[in-house]
């Protein structure tokens, strides 16, 4: 059973599920981030470019959209033989049907497709598909191939559909239904005018698709704090059990979820058994690390070795999920010489990763003992939605030290060796000024003799090493602004 807690108070949309009384998934959504995902829009094609195998699409906002070949329906109609470069298949000027997959950033537009699908509670309808499936996760033989039968019986020419996971069970009349319901929203949509580039089909909201991709159940408690949302989830999940949040608490801190999300933002994470993996995220892969830490362990180092890892395979799985990591992941385990151990591992890791419902992959072990797995990306992880890069260290998670402040404050100060001015005034943080002077003052006595100017040095505070040059002239009018300044400060 899962308990699936909706806060919409503020401008900001956030989801949680709960497994049980487990943190399982966090996700969220601002004004205006993820919500054209699903939308489809007129759009003119601005360029096209066989090089990129790709055109660019303008459907009325601020960047331009990017439709990939691939993503053509005409293209993927095409038999092999005869597929050739994107300008065979659009050409400039041309008005498209598109619809939004993947939302842009501030330097790019979102991503395009023109196979367009309308999603509904149990399955969802694709105009131009040509393909037919049953949800995975349905196992059953004898209810796959009814559902198929289903498919098969429902489409028409070249029309697509994919039956959710929630199917499972449901009539022919049911489903029926919602595909009749879902196919008449599309022919809707082709009678807009579509003459100019604009949105001319708005998808569900964020929660309404978060709620269709978990495929709630009648086993599921579904929590909001907005009145109008728990109406709404009555009448769509009327076999779930609904729940408002009227308290004055805010929803995420009574369920204890705030604190959680705090612990997502840092990189290490603590085992039972006193043994930690930090989780540190690149551009182009997250990279999990297993530390032994306090863990000593009272039977053998392999033992030790491989409790320590277990538990840590089943933290990575579960922060994986929770964090939503995707695209190529490496788990560096500590080194086990066994084989047998190794598949343990691996097992364990796919036993737990058997609960994500996201796609993904565990491939096995590297020759360098590092667990491969890859994971499709449905949104952004949560920390890089709710945190940005520190503008001090531009996101590198490290800033220069004192040392090195000093020594760049000093290949500065030879630049002005033999200058007209007889003094300088030098405002910088306590540790810089100790590290620039020496000990005693020998190492600036020492600079001052051989550039033949003052330096004068005053303390400013700040959080991080750093320092500025606040003034050159002569060395009366420098050091009585000093004083002035100083003054100032202290009042």
């Amino acid at each position: 059973m899962r308990r699936i807690i909706i806060n919409e108070k503020t401008k900001e949309t956030r989801c949680a599920v709960l497994e049980k009384e487990q943190l399982v998934e966090i996700h969220q959504s601002y004004s205006s981030e993820d919500e054209i995902v699903g939308n489809i829009f007129a759009g003119r094609v601005k360029k096209v470019l066989p090089g990129m195998q790709a055109a660019f699409v303008d459907i009325g906002l601020p960047h331009n959209g990017y439709l990939h070949r691939n993503d053509l329906v005409s293209f993927q109609l095409a038999e092999s033989s005869t597929k050739s470069s994107v300008s065979h298949y659009v050409r400039e000027g041309e008005l498209l049907l598109v619809q939004v997959v993947k939302s842009g950033t501030d330097q790019k537009g979102p991503k395009l497709t023109t196979n367009i699908e309308f999603g509904g509670s149990h399955l969802v309808y694709m105009p131009y598909g040509n393909y037919k499936a049953v949800s995975k996760k349905i196992t059953d033989e004898t209810e796959r191939n009814r559902l198929l039968a289903l498919t098969e019986e429902f489409c028409k020419n070249q029309e697509g559909i994919l039956l959710r996971t929630a199917s499972k069970g449901k009539s022919k009349k049911d489903l029926e239904e919602e595909y009749n319901s879902l196919k008449m929203k599309f022919e809707q949509v082709k009678k807009i005018d579509t003459s100019k580039p604009q949105c001319v089909y708005e998808a569900r909201s964020f929660v309404d698709r978060l709620l269709n991709e978990m495929s709630i159940s009648k086993e599921d408690t579904l929590i909001s704090d907005q009145l109008e949302r728990v109406q709404s989830l009555k009448t769509e999940y009327p076999e779930s059990s609904i729940v408002y949040h009227d308290k004055k608490e805010g929803i995420f801190s009574f369920y204890k979820i705030e604190q959680e999300i705090e612990k997502l933002l840092k990189q290490i994470v603590w085992l039972k058994n006193g043994a930690y993996i930090i989780i540190e995220q690149t551009e182009a892969m997250t990279i999990i690390d297993v530390n032994t830490g306090k863990f000593s362990g009272k039977l053998s180092m392999r033992d030790t070795v491989l409790k320590t890892n277990e538990l840590a395979a089943i933290e990575a799985a579960k922060q994986i999920r929770l964090r939503n990591h995707s695209g190529i992941i490496l788990i560096d385990f500590i080194d086990m010489k066994q084989k047998e151990d190794r598949q343990f591992i691996e097992e364990t890791v796919k036993k737990q990763m058997k609960q994500d419902r996201v796609q993904h992959k565990v491939l096995g072990f590297t020759e360098l003992n590092i667990l491969q797995i890859t994971r499709k990306k449905v949104r952004q992880p949560v920390d890089i939605s709710i945190t940005e890069p520190c503008r001090l260290c531009k996101g590198t998670g490290r800033m220069p030290s004192a040392e090195a402040i000093a020594f760049k404050l000093e290949r500065e100060l030879w630049e002005y060796q033999f200058m007209d001015e007889e003094a300088v005034w030098i405002e910088a943080t306590n540790d810089v000024i100790h590290l620039l002077a020496g000990e005693n003052n020998e190492h600036l006595i020492k600079l001052q003799e051989i550039l033949k100017y003052t330096i004068i040095c005053s303390e400013y505070h700040t959080s991080n090493p750093s320092y500025r040059i606040k003034q050159f002239g002569d060395y009366q009018s420098i050091m009585e602004r000093v004083r002035t300044y100083s003054k100032e400060n202290k009042v």
